[in-house]
């Protein structure tokens, strides 16, 4: 067995974990894509929000209170995502 084919087999073994975990939906997309379950967005979301405090209590200015980040809604404007996008930016 080669490595890529190694490597596909357990690329398709941790998509069934996390299928079985109901994180990833069990089907692919019209692009062939998979995409997250409910409790995936769930853990998505809740990973990123930890990752940027983390990132804010490490920030040199912690003297600073830092503004909150939070995750616009799905139909939030282009003018709110961009402002979004710069104050997570600083934290990734």
């Amino acid at each position: 067995m080669n490595t890529g084919c190694i490597a596909s087999v357990a690329l398709n073994e941790e998509i069934t974990s996390l299928q079985n975990l109901r994180i990833v939906n069990p089907v692919v997309d019209e692009e062939n894509k998979y995409s997250l379950a409910d409790d995936g967005n769930d853990l998505r979301n809740m990973v990123l929000t930890m990752s940027v405090w983390g990132r804010q209590q490490m920030d040199d200015s912690a003297n600073r209170v830092s503004t909150q980040i939070v995750e616009p809604e799905k139909d939030a404007s282009m003018s709110e995502l961009i402002k979004y996008n710069e104050q997570l930016n600083k934290y990734m």
